[in-house]
């Protein structure tokens, strides 16, 4: 089987790959020793209902970063991929549709390249009504030249409205002209004028805000929930 080859519809539990989608095989699973020496885990609180599915940013979010704290102090459940290191858009978009199949209702919070993976997700897959809102946090513009080499399995974001709310927060980017037009196409709503900043605080009041305003209005739009 090639690079390009893509399994039958019936392994995608009904997500349909667009054509020359690679796909990255799922890897053995490994026996670790517990090092009885390793530090606690830190204190989770209960999951977040309903729940808040985190996509991470290509290279994953280590223990210290703002999103793996926001888990952790909130409740939030993060979406695993196989390979943070060699992100394939037909892999990640496997994932996020078996973990989509385990819930009714879930808001998706979607970190830089993760805002790539919802629209990819959203084109291609039946289970869009799952969707309670999208919130990307600091997409980045894969028009750019750099990112095109290192991300060659994606493709940039393409204006488009979709039918359920959607939000950007800017914590340590700034929106290029080019991500400026596409969010304007798809209706997102800005919760931020300026970057928040990168720390754990940094626009969670925003984010929670509109989480809770969403959930107040039965089967929201878009246009309905306003700031």
């Amino acid at each position: 089987m090639s690079d390009f080859d893509t399994p039958p519809p019936s392994v995608t539990s009904g997500l349909v790959l667009p054509e020359g989608t690679i796909s990255a095989a799922e890897p053995p699973s490994q026996t670790h020793a517990v090092d009885a020496t390793a530090p606690a885990a830190p204190s989770i609180r209960p999951l977040r209902e309903p729940p808040v599915l985190t996509l991470p940013d290509c290279k994953g979010a280590p223990a210290s970063h703002w999103l793996t704290l926001w888990e952790q102090q909130h409740g939030l459940r993060r979406v695993a991929q196989h390979d943070w290191q060699r992100p394939l858009r037909g892999d990640w978009m496997m994932q996020l549709q078996e973990t989509m199949l385990r819930h009714e209702q879930v808001h998706l919070l979607a970190h830089g390249l993760a805002a790539h993976l919802v629209d990819a997700w959203l084109r291609h897959t039946q289970q869009a009504k799952r969707v309670k809102s999208v919130l990307l946090v600091d997409p980045i513009d894969l028009q750019s030249p750099e990112l095109r080499e290192t991300l060659f399995t994606w493709k940039p974001l393409a204006a488009q409205t979709w039918p359920l709310p959607l939000a950007v927060l800017w914590k340590e980017r700034q929106p290029t002209p080019d991500l400026t037009a596409c969010l304007n196409a798809w209706g997102a709503t800005v919760l931020s004028d300026a970057p928040a900043g990168g720390g754990v605080v940094g626009g969670w009041a925003r984010v929670h805000e509109y989480w809770s305003q969403v959930e107040s209005i039965p089967q929201a739009t878009v246009a309905e929930v306003t700031w």
